[in-house]
């Protein structure tokens, strides 16, 4: 499902006061569930965010055709009414974003139709507005989307009335290659010709475009040209782009499979999770699985045999400890079932910190002191309020959220955790589920998840968690 996101700029804003209205289009012609999608959004360059102006849903059937009539005519409509098509530097976040953007090429435009006649299955269409491009020879977007409608169309027409259109789409994927090749550089660091444009999320930066390159060599190798040698090649070249993709891992596999090399065939299939059925129906195939289950298996077993368990006493609270937490969590100290936290963190003889040891690997968890606690739960607060100022909607959406999974942070008190993470679990001390712990993250901040009924079996679950293979990391 590729996303195509184009945008337009006023030239002359009407009101010499105002900054120019920018206009922001993103089409999926053929969308997750099939269905096509079309968003416009604007906002004057000054502001936070855009606006969502249309935001429209078309069939599956006619989608990818309305979509691409639509962009069609709001293009012209745009061109007679003082908008210039622009060309970010970057990726567009908010209209500010669109800072040392430059006019998009005739060339350019011809690119986008040709991208989106393609994604409309009319290849001969894409490659009629490719064939009119004057300036864009060095461009790998062209030789991108010419490699793509090529080798749709030799797919779409097997045989011998293929053989032009793979020669055609051969070529672009060499063009490609070769300017790589030259560069003598990092994927990552390459230039793709024509001021590095394109048009489509799938095709951002050379490296995807050099793997999908890659992908339609090994696939004519592989598929047409019976070279499973050349088609491993191929996917060397595309490995080399972290851009791959789950179709060219199944031919990774199949190469394999056709040169005997089995067992490096099943892990390859395994590692991905592939879904091929006659991998998955192959007996060799379904005992190398069992295998490697087993020994993982035992792997395990002998993992959590060798756990250990430490644990350590803390300081007990003291009568002005508990002054102070009754001064701010009040509940905490009058109610029976906050009883049980009250108790631990006031006893000398209960252990205060819990630490798994897995290996090298150790996770301790520390039984926060009174001080410790209501630091961590300032701390939490100042997370939840984090986007008060730059975002105010965003900051109501996130109180909203919790309030409707009826939690108050304020009567959340912090007891177990980590003193260098702000993650923590935490004592509820309201109704209707007061002394209950829950667990808090920072990066899941709306969510409060219940763990245990009260504070006396956490650090038994904890551990029980470990012994189960899933040790809880804070």
């Amino acid at each position: 499902m590729t996303a195509y996101t184009c945008h337009w700029i006023e030239t002359a804003p009407k009101r010499k006061s105002s900054a120019p209205l920018l206009i922001q289009l993103t089409l999926h012609p053929n969308g997750y569930d099939g269905q096509a999608y079309w968003k416009r959004q604007e906002a004057r360059t000054s502001a936070e965010r855009f606006k969502m102006v249309e935001d429209l849903t078309f069939a599956a059937d006619v989608g990818p055709q309305v979509v691409l009539q639509r962009f069609i005519e709001l293009r012209s409509t745009l061109a007679g009414s003082g908008f210039q098509e622009v060309v970010a530097p970057d990726k567009v976040y908010g209209p500010g974003s669109i800072a040392g953007h430059r006019p998009k090429t005739q060339d350019e435009c011809r690119m986008d139709l040709a991208a989106l006649h393609t994604e409309c299955g009319d290849n001969d269409g894409a490659l009629a507005q490719l064939l009119q491009c004057q300036n864009s020879e060095g461009a790998w977007y062209l030789h991108t989307a010419a490699r793509r409608a090529h080798a749709n169309r030799a797919r779409a027409n097997p045989g011998p009335d293929a053989d032009d259109d793979w020669t055609a789409a051969l070529n672009h994927c060499i063009a490609i290659v070769s300017s790589a090749e030259e560069q003598k550089t990092n994927p990552f660091y390459m230039h793709t010709g024509s001021s590095s444009y394109y048009f489509g999320d799938s095709y951002g930066g050379a490296p995807s475009q050099l793997a999908a390159a890659a992908q339609t060599m090994a696939e004519y190798a592989l598929c047409v040209a019976d070279q499973p040698e050349q088609a491993l090649q191929a996917i060397a070249l595309a490995d080399s782009t972290s851009s791959g993709t789950t179709q060219i891992e199944q031919y990774r596999v199949t190469a394999l499979l056709q040169l005997g090399r089995n067992d490096e065939a099943h892990a390859c299939h395994r590692k991905w999770s592939l879904r091929m059925p006659k991998v998955l129906n192959d007996p060799a195939y379904q005992a190398f699985v069992a295998g490697e289950t087993a020994q993982a298996n035992e792997s395990e077993r002998l993992r959590i045999d060798a756990l250990k368990f430490e644990y350590a006493p803390g300081q007990s609270a003291t009568a002005v400890d508990l002054d102070l937490l009754r001064q701010h969590f009040p509940a905490a100290m009058k109610n029976a079932a906050c009883a049980a936290y009250v108790q631990w963190v006031s006893s000398p003889d209960q252990p205060h910190q819990l630490t798994v040891i897995d290996g090298e690997y150790r996770q301790a968890y520390q039984l926060f002191s009174i001080a410790q606690a209501l630091e961590k739960h300032a701390d939490m607060m100042d997370w939840l309020s984090l986007h008060d100022d730059s975002s105010p909607e965003l900051a109501s959406e996130i109180r909203q959220a919790i309030a409707d999974d009826g939690i108050d942070p304020m009567r959340m008190l912090p007891i177990v955790g980590d003193e260098q993470s702000s993650d923590c679990f935490l004592l509820r001390t309201d109704d209707p589920h007061m002394g209950v712990v829950y667990y808090w993250s920072h990066d899941e901040s709306t969510v409060f998840s219940p763990i245990v009924s009260n504070a006396e079996q956490l650090f038994p679950w904890l551990r029980a968690q470990a012994e189960a293979g899933d040790t809880f990391s804070l």
